[in-house]
């Protein structure tokens, strides 16, 4: 059974979208003073008790991901594509701190081999096949939805939502389904 899609007219999916890109629009114009505030109150140096600490449980987590990643992608799952693309973003952020911290250390060519052999091509992997999974999901529910012609490009395609007159014809749909229930029920003899 198919889940019922929400009209973009209901108020509660009105209001959550509008509460999402206040908050998302906010943490953007927050961000922009906070990093201006950061490049110049933060110290160039700091000793820190929980280095250690720090890096194995992100490591940990990136282990993690990555295993997730992998067994969506053995049980053929679109599960996959969030954790491919969450894993390619942590895999950028270790290798960016790597040659950041390592920047003025003997361990800086390490680092940054490991970054541009390991964990950016495997990030670049990572993303390349999430995005032709989404292409690829986009084109069969573009077919099996009975459209014809090209499906667009993903950077032109907007979030799916139903039209009005799409809304209007799934309400019709299931006003008949129930209206098919009650007539079935009422022929068995039972309370609808």
């Amino acid at each position: 059974m198919l889940t019922e899609v929400p009209s973009p007219d209901d108020p509660h999916v009105r209001h959550m979208r509008r509460m999402f890109l206040a908050v998302v629009t906010g943490s953007f114009v927050f961000l922009i003073p906070w990093i201006g505030y950061l490049s110049v109150s933060l110290p160039t140096h700091r000793e820190v008790d929980m280095w250690r600490y720090a890096w194995v449980g992100f490591d940990g987590a990136l282990i993690a991901v990555i295993g997730i990643t992998a067994l969506c992608a053995w049980r053929r799952l679109q599960l996959f594509i969030p954790w491919a693309i969450v894993a390619a973003t942590l895999l950028c952020c270790d290798a960016w701190f790597d040659i950041v911290l390592d920047w003025n250390s003997d361990e800086l060519t390490g680092a940054v081999l490991t970054a541009a052999l390991a964990e950016l091509p495997l990030a670049a992997l990572l993303l390349y096949v999430a995005r032709k999974m989404i292409r690829l999901t986009v084109i069969v529910s573009w077919r099996r939805s009975g459209r014809e012609g090209p499906v667009p490009s993903l950077s032109r395609m907007s979030l799916i939502t139903l039209t009005a007159d799409e809304a209007r014809e799934q309400d019709r749909e299931r006003d008949r389904e129930r209206d098919e229930e009650r007539q079935q029920h009422q022929r068995d003899g039972r309370r609808p």
